[in-house]
């Protein structure tokens, strides 16, 4: 009798052994992609580092088209330019027409990586060339924090801010750091707060200034007046307060 008894707690333990395991796997497969983001403190190898700086044509068509249809429209007279994803395709042109002194160019388009921006300056120089705008707002970089490193990230931006100066060197850059997303405002937020650290510490090397417009955020918590239910794309509330800060932050530089 103790003899069977000891064998069923053997497999009773075995048993919740193996439960315990097949649970933790699939909680693995099953976080969001806010649990698989590249650790922070994860070192670039070299990679990485290529991928980071190579310029990448966007996944689809329609971006193409945008592509074209920016360019195509830019008259010689812009005096600010905006750069990045759906982030800035959908900043109202109501709001984004008071962030310069003269006519001010999105060229955002949506789901753009900072590669995809790259492959867009290298791509379109030469009509790229033909305006000379005294500010260049860039907000790029929320579509590569869940893909890769932040070392990578930053090797990103180093190379599309010298791509950036290479073609309009009397140009300011303005770069505003990745803004908070997701639920509670914890979407990669270890990594939007590494690479946003790094971007302001490393501001004057990169030749940029950085404006840090976080306190949209709604003190970081959801649902947030600023931000639409997926947690990324902004509300005309949220645009409204990113054009001020934005305008703050270019008319203190």
């Amino acid at each position: 009798m103790t003899s069977k008894t000891h064998d069923g707690e053997l497999r009773n333990t075995a048993s919740i052994v193996y439960v315990a395991a097949t649970l933790s796997i699939v909680v693995a497969l099953c976080l969001p992609s806010a649990g698989r983001a590249q650790s922070a403190r994860a070192a670039c190898d070299k990679t990485d580092a290529q991928f980071a700086v190579t310029a990448a044509m966007p996944d689809n068509a329609d971006a193409l088209r945008k592509y074209e249809r920016n360019v195509s429209g830019l008259s010689g007279d812009v005096s600010t330019v905006l750069l990045g994803d759906s982030l800035v395709e959908a900043w109202p042109r109501e709001l984004s027409a008071s962030l310069g002194a003269g006519p001010v160019a999105n060229l955002g388009v949506g789901r753009d990586r900072i590669q995809n921006t790259l492959w867009f300056i290298e791509h379109e120089r030469e009509r790229l060339r033909q305006i000379k705008p005294k500010s260049i707002i860039v907000l790029v970089g929320t579509n590569n924090i869940y893909l890769d490193k932040p070392c990578g990230v930053m090797e990103s931006y180093q190379k599309l801010f010298e791509e950036i100066r290479s073609l309009w060197p009397n140009g300011k850059i303005f770069a505003i750091q990745i803004l908070p997303r997701g639920d509670q405002m914890k979407g990669a937020a270890e990594n939007i707060g590494s690479v946003n650290a790094e971007l302001s510490r490393r501001s004057r090397e990169l030749g940029i200034r950085t404006i840090d417009a976080s306190s949209i955020a709604c003190g970081r918590t959801t649902p947030c007046a600023n931000y639409k239910s997926d947690l990324l794309h902004l509300t005309p509330s949220g645009y409204e307060a990113l054009t001020g800060i934005a305008r703050q932050g270019i008319g203190s530089s």
